[in-house]
């Protein structure tokens, strides 16, 4: 018995084995060009970096396109069409025909995607394939390398053409790193009604921002300006949406030197709930004792992590802070920015931003007594 059900394990391995040799060189050529294409992009090789990325997205299209023939092709006779549009009737007829390359095929897509997103349906599954035809990451980078050359017109080309086939990015988060190029380009272009349209576009999906009765909750508990507004603003609030930071930080610069200070506040909140909510669920990971008190245990705790550390010097985090302290004290909230600054003058970990905060701090203590 044991010997029949080794026997059988390893025909079940070899048969899976041949799926595994066809599914993992499907995608083989392109993503290896890819890969290629980045590390020479990283060695300032851009010229060959840019040709690894066209012959990336030709792979993919090749690929694609064979995928698609070869099942239309295995799907034809009558006997299949009789089964029907469903996956699992079909693959019950192709197994019956022995037909391995086309069971390999649906294998692979199922592996990627699951079984569940297809809805049984070969239709479905033809369109996805149709859709994974390009390759929007290999197309992001050709943007990079034409942006980095100075070639705004080229690099938006090929950001548009990645956005437009955002849904079959591998990490969908990327699409709005994209978007923020969009931006920097409109920038660069000297065109700011462009980039704010390309910035708020990123926050479509943003429920912090979207959700308009929890924005306008946060925006209360900041106008009320009561001493305790900030303590109850960094004890009701979390934001899990940090990779729409950059549009924060951008919006707020845009706004604040149009003199819209409302705006600019609102998008100096929204950068700030994100930079601490960030920390404290970073920290929460590393210290499974810790839970929020205030802002001076939770800076207290982000000063024992030199990455940490690193990670919000390179995310403006203290600086952030500060320009949301401004924009208060500039809309007349001085006793939230006047709580916040007392905390950041003595607990902010870097020495530039915690000078910052003290000289900040004597102004406002300076003009509530004049």
């Amino acid at each position: 018995m044991i010997k029949k059900l080794t026997a059988l394990g390893l025909l079940f391995f070899s048969f899976f084995s041949s799926l595994s040799a066809l599914n993992l060189s499907v995608n083989e050529d392109s993503v290896k060009a890819y890969r290629e294409a980045v590390v020479c992009f990283e060695n300032q090789n851009y010229g060959q970096a840019l040709k690894l990325c066209e012959d990336a997205i030709l792979f993919r299209k090749q690929l694609s396109q064979n995928h698609k023939k070869i099942l239309e092709n295995s799907i034809a006779p009558r006997r299949v069409q009789r089964a029907g549009k469903t996956i699992s009737a079909i693959l019950t007829v192709l197994e019956e025909r022995n037909e391995k390359e086309s069971i390999g095929i649906i294998k692979y897509y199922y592996s990627r995607k699951g079984e569940d997103y297809f809805k049984n349906s070969i239709d479905n599954l033809l369109s996805y394939i149709d859709e994974i035809q390009d390759f929007p990451e290999a197309q992001c980078l050709i943007g990079d390398i034409y942006l980095l050359e100075g070639e705004y017109i080229f690099a938006e080309k090929y950001y548009l053409e990645a956005i437009e086939n955002a849904k079959v990015l591998d990490i969908p988060n990327q699409k709005y790193e994209i978007l923020t190029k969009l931006a920097r380009i409109s920038y660069l272009q000297n065109n700011p009604e462009q980039m704010e349209i390309r910035l708020l576009s990123i926050l479509t999906e943003d429920k912090t921002f979207t959700d308009k009765a929890l924005f306008s909750a946060m925006m209360n508990t900041v106008s009320s300006n009561r001493p305790d507004s900030m303590q109850k603003f960094f004890q009701l609030y979390r934001s899990d949406t940090f990779y729409a930071l950059e549009a924060y930080n951008k919006l707020f610069e845009y706004y604040f030197s149009l003199g819209n200070m409302e705006k600019s506040l609102q998008f100096a909140l929204l950068s700030v709930l994100s930079n601490f909510s960030r920390m404290e669920e970073v920290v929460a990971s590393r210290n499974i004792e810790y839970s929020y008190k205030d802002l001076p245990s939770l800076f207290f705790e982000v000063s024992l992590y030199p990455d940490i550390l690193d990670w919000c010097n390179r995310n403006d985090v203290w600086k952030n802070f500060n320009n949301f302290c401004t924009v208060l004290i500039k809309c007349g909230y001085n006793n939230f920015a006047k709580s916040l600054l007392t905390v950041l003058a003595e607990y902010t970990p870097e020495p530039y931003w915690q000078k910052k905060s003290v000289i900040t701090l004597s102004l406002v203590m300076q003009t509530k007594a004049d």
